[in-house]
């Protein structure tokens, strides 16, 4: 009997090992698969992040491409996700009947570890974004200069100051931003105001012509464009020192230092400054541009732009 319990003993030992290596094996089962599901959320995850980037990028590129370029839009929006994501395909790409607005959006294929057990190893990424383009509302950089508003025309040469004898008695077009007098308009000139100006703002106006300040200063400006080849207003790099911004308002008709108020913004390519005597006037071409700032729909369009995203 004794020998009977023992072996009943034996035997009951080996069974609850073996229901114990199952339920282990079950265990170590579900622990991987629920390892290899959450790699496959992490793969897709940082594979949906890259695509975006990149989709977004080739939306602001476009965009930016549809002011100075917009047979180029398409064309330069899908180089940049091909450039940041080389595997992306089913690129698609819309322009607005508008042309203020691209939409870019693509597919990737991710390789992924749990969906094998359903005979699956790979996984379609897709993503899209569309860029706008907007009015600039407020903006920092603006030189001291005004124009009144008008339609403006691409290419076309306007009189950014005028010399003396040719303004408003005691008002010459120039702009005392964050101060007044000769040196404070000379270091908004060089290095555009600090301060930033927004759309519906009084700002006042600069009393004298200011004849040497700005002959040395616009010099200097057209000076420090030592790009090669030269710098045109229809072909021009990024940032180029001829390239400046100034407050477009409602009137330039007033006597000495009054306000005048800000409608938007318009750009210019500097062509120089010219007169002797105590005159000064100043000339640049009316161009598009982007740039960096805050944006509206409700302002003007004087062809200075800010780009965002909008999906």
């Amino acid at each position: 009997m004794i020998q009977s319990k023992d072996c009943c003993k034996i035997l009951k030992g080996k069974g609850n090992k073996g229901t114990t290596t199952v339920i282990f094996a079950l265990l170590l089962t579900t622990i991987l698969g629920f390892a290899a599901f959450t790699t496959d959320i992490g793969i897709i995850v940082m594979e949906r992040s890259k695509l975006s980037a990149a989709v977004d990028s080739a939306a602001l590129a476009g965009a930016q491409e549809l002011v100075v370029n917009p047979e180029n839009s398409g064309t330069m929006a899908q180089e940049y996700v091909l450039k940041n994501q080389p595997e992306a395909r089913s690129i698609s790409i819309s322009i607005d009947p508008d042309n203020r607005g691209i939409e870019v959006s693509a597919v990737e294929t991710a390789n992924i570890y749990f969906a094998r057990v359903l005979n699956n190893s790979f996984a379609d990424i897709s993503t899209l974004a569309k860029a706008r383009i907007e009015n600039i509302k407020s903006l920092s950089g603006a030189r001291p200069l005004a124009v009144v508003q008008q339609t403006f025309v691409y290419g076309r040469e306007y009189t950014l100051k005028e010399g003396a004898g040719d303004g408003t008695t005691g008002n010459y077009e120039a702009l005392a931003l964050g101060g007044t007098g000769g040196s404070n308009y000379s270091g908004n000139m060089l290095d555009g105001y600090e301060g930033t100006i927004s759309v519906g703002d009084l700002i006042y106006t600069e009393t004298g012509n200011m004849a040497g300040n700005t002959h040395s200063t616009i010099n200097q400006l057209i000076n420090r464009c030592d790009h090669d080849p030269p710098c045109t207003y229809d072909s021009y790099k990024v940032n180029c020192p001829k390239v400046i911004f100034v407050p477009v308002v409602d009137t330039l008709a007033v006597n000495g230092r009054k306000c005048v108020r800000v409608l938007g913004f318009a750009t210019f390519f500097l062509g120089g400054v010219t007169g002797d005597s105590g005159q000064a006037d100043v000339t640049g071409r009316f161009i598009t541009y982007n740039m960096q700032g805050e944006t509206a729909n409700d302002i003007g369009d004087f062809g200075t732009y800010g780009i965002r995203l909008v999906r």
